[in-house]
């Protein structure tokens, strides 16, 4: 008898466990948001939230003050939520899948339209905007551009990542292309640069060999190319239709202008593949010595530009990528989106949108880990500028200058990730391939186009 109570007694505690499990399962579950609310909502921000960051982005304190600063600005104004931050994930991939990636993380225009549309991991922001009353006039329409996939709003750019060069303001001098104290100018031309990069080309003895070019471009990356791909229209690529073009007039007479330079000797093509005739050319050429203007890929890589010039004892400067005859200046951004499944939307919703008020952005840029500011007012102020010898003087304006005239320099911006895979291979094995052989590269952007639609149509 008592050997049937101890069983009946533990069958009673199994599935009490049982029962006790799925009950926290049950309430443990992640429900889809929309971001859509009602009219007249009005955001109640308190509670816990947690930031996930990439460790590679943000690998050591140092590079984690920016972030840790617009936390605790946002904490000051909104001290009834508790924050936890996470720096040490190399993959969001396996997290986004769990649903346990944080209420909020941070990622960039290239990543936006793989996560919000391909994984729909991002919550819409466009009503938050509005229940919030956030004003985007200030914000570089650019930016603003850059966080929005098929009319919607899902992540706030944190920085103004215009892609610019620094350059050799003694070699200018020399060549006679500047009067001492005389910098380049912030609306300056690609027909500039030619005339630029014509003057400037240095030969060895020999008078074949190379020692100083116009520019380094390395042309494998998509901020490299992509504003060819503007130059003349911007309708290389169609939303609606879900297809590229390539073999336009426009799109060819952009690519063009790379030919051109390739052909004149007035770049030196950063990582490409070259052969024959040309490799010997540029061999005295290399990405830290011999190019004029030095290609600046992001704002927090000035100083390893402006060291090299320091240490050489070189003038040097900054200026503005030159304008084309449409919009044309590659431009990305750093943010943050609210991950759909998270359990607090106001408080996610309100801290990520606070990088678009002037609070939120001093927060981010004033300090060590800092960049370029998204609200126009901010751009024109100095607070941001890197203030340590060496970097007095220079042309910051060249950061925003241009902003009417921004594009998306990623092509993972504009098209899908398998898409975006296609451009960048084939560009890259196009400008390779020239540089060996002289392809004949028209045909070559033929292929590209019939890839990239045969894709985005089974994608679609």
């Amino acid at each position: 008898m008592k050997s049937k109570l101890t069983l009946t007694i533990k069958m009673i505690f199994a599935v009490m466990a049982v029962a006790m499990f799925f009950s926290l399962v049950g309430c443990d579950e992640r429900v889809y948001v929309d971001g859509t609310l009602e009219e007249g909502y009005v955001p109640d921000v308190r509670g816990k939230i947690k930031v996930t960051c990439r460790t590679d982005v943000y690998p050591n304190e140092s590079s984690r003050k920016a972030v840790r600063s617009w936390i605790s600005s946002f904490r000051n104004k909104y001290p009834d939520v508790n924050i936890e931050t996470d720096f040490s994930v190399p993959d969001y991939a396996p997290l986004i899948s769990s649903k346990t990636i944080g209420d909020v993380f941070w990622l960039s225009d290239a990543d936006v339209y793989n996560y919000a549309i391909t994984m729909q991991a991002l919550m819409p922001l466009d009503s938050y905007i509005e229940a919030m009353d956030i004003d985007t006039a200030d914000i570089y329409s650019g930016i603003l551009n850059l966080c929005e996939v098929k009319g919607k709003m899902y992540f706030a750019g944190a920085t103004c990542g215009n892609v610019i060069f620094t350059y050799n303001v003694d070699a200018m001098v020399e060549a006679g292309l500047l009067e001492p104290g005389e910098r380049v100018a912030n609306d300056w031309t690609w027909d500039d640069f030619k005339r630029y990069a014509e003057a400037l080309k240095r030969y060895d003895e020999d008078g074949v060999t190379l020692t100083q070019v116009g520019a380094g471009f390395p042309l494998y990356w998509p901020n490299t190319f992509s504003p060819f791909l503007y130059a003349f229209s911007d309708d290389w690529v169609d939303k609606t239709s879900n297809k590229v073009t390539f073999t336009s007039p426009q799109v060819i007479q952009g690519i063009n202008l790379v030919i051109e330079a390739l052909d004149n000797r007035w770049i030196y093509p950063e990582g490409t593949a070259m052969g024959g005739q040309m490799l010997g050319e540029y061999g005295k050429v290399s990405t830290k010595s011999g190019c004029v203007f030095a290609y600046n890929q992001a704002y927090t890589v000035l100083t390893q530009n402006a060291d090299h010039y320091n240490s050489k004892g070189i003038t040097w400067d900054l200026a503005p990528w030159p304008l084309f005859e449409k919009k044309a200046s590659p431009c990305g951004t750093l943010g943050f989106g609210v991950f759909s499944y998270t359990r607090n939307r106001d408080a996610a919703a309100a801290l990520v949108l606070s990088l678009y008020t002037e609070d939120g952005q001093r927060a981010m840029h004033e300090q060590e880990g800092g960049d370029v500011p998204v609200l126009k007012k901010l751009g024109e102020m100095d607070f941001w500028h890197l203030n340590k010898e060496g970097y007095e003087g220079k042309n910051y304006d060249a950061f925003t200058a241009n902003y009417e005239r921004y594009v998306p320099g990623q092509v993972n911006a504009s098209v899908p990730p398998e898409v975006a895979t296609i451009i960048e291979a084939g560009i890259k094995s196009l400008f390779d391939d020239y540089c060996k052989n002289a392809i004949d590269w028209t045909d070559r952007l033929r292929q590209i186009e019939e890839r990239c639609n045969q894709t985005w149509e089974t994608l679609s």
